[in-house]
């Protein structure tokens, strides 16, 4: 299932607190620029007409996810409380979230990232394994053919012609 991607006038419909487009990509800039977060962006078709007559053109627009405007809808409700910076980077500072956890929080995060990887690990390592017995297999099998081979023409090895080349003698 894809992930429905709404535009910037479709969120400031959606969020209530959030007003204007303006105050929505001060937001947006805010989290890009201070949580170091990255939000999708699309290539959105529109027409401009112009001395040459219509002509169509691609816009650069930034797209939020429906957990972002979840995330923008929680902020618009927190802003009151703890103000717009603390807010946003409450909710999107991945960086912030890790210095705020308690040491048993953040060892239990760590082992959990670790064994996530080495789950990978482990399973990277089984196919290759598997690659590998496979190839064995197949080299185990290639010298039995050649061999065969080897040994159905040794008795033609005595017979110098080969029968494609003769001399006539």
């Amino acid at each position: 299932m894809e992930e429905q991607f709404f535009t910037a006038h479709e969120v400031v419909q959606q969020v209530h607190g959030l007003h204007s487009l303006s105050t929505l990509n001060k937001w947006a800039n805010f989290i890009q620029k201070e949580c170091e977060y990255t939000f999708q962006y699309e290539y959105i078709p529109f027409a401009s007409h112009g001395r040459k007559g219509q002509t169509k053109h691609h816009r650069k627009t930034r797209v939020f996810s429906t957990e972002e405007i979840q995330k923008l809808q929680e902020v618009a409700h927190l802003i009151p409380k703890i103000g717009r910076d603390k807010a946003l980077r409450q909710l999107f500072d991945v960086h912030k979230k890790v210095d705020l956890m308690k040491h048993h929080e953040l060892i239990d995060f760590i082992t959990e990232i670790f064994n996530e990887k080495l789950r990978e690990r482990d399973k990277v390592i089984h196919a290759l394994v598997k690659q590998h017995h496979d190839l064995d297999k197949r080299i185990i099998d290639l010298s039995h053919r050649v061999k065969q081979i080897e040994k159905t023409s040794a008795p033609d090895s005595d017979n110098t012609s080969s029968g494609w080349f003769r001399r006539k003698r």
